[in-house]
């Protein structure tokens, strides 16, 4: 268990790194979303599982309710929530506008989101970007 929290760090950093070549108005690279946006969903799936990837709670006035941590020591660290945004926001391109899942791109999407609230907080442009 101790060691989940590296292996996320690193998975999200090669997959963000990969699917950061991805571009959504050239068909050339949807192989690169093929091959990596699978596996970027599971790695976002299993960070919320073991609490590296912070969970955003809603309060009465959209997020004001605060980003829980889930377990462990306060969270990951800045670079790790990073990755985990950029692996997510590509993920989430390629089932939007390539494969045409949309129940997968909002998944993803909410992920790089929660990402970036625990990350920057409420009030950034990061945040709103993720909208």
């Amino acid at each position: 268990k101790a060691q989940w929290p590296v292996l996320v760090a690193a998975l999200a950093a090669v997959l963000a790194s990969k699917l950061c070549k991805f571009r959504c108005e050239k068909p050339a690279t949807f192989f690169i979303g093929r091959r990596y946006a699978r596996h970027a969903s599971t790695v976002a799936a299993r960070a919320r599982e073991w609490g590296v990837l912070p969970v955003a709670r809603l309060g009465l006035a959209g997020f004001s309710g605060g980003v829980d941590t889930g377990q462990g020591d306060g969270g990951a660290d800045r670079a790790v929530l990073d990755n985990i945004v950029v692996m997510c926001q590509r993920a989430g391109f390629f089932f939007e506008k390539v494969s045409v899942q949309p129940r997968e791109a909002l998944h993803m999407h909410e992920a790089a989101l929660d990402s970036a609230i625990a990350r920057h907080g409420d009030d950034h442009p990061n945040v709103a970007a993720c909208y």
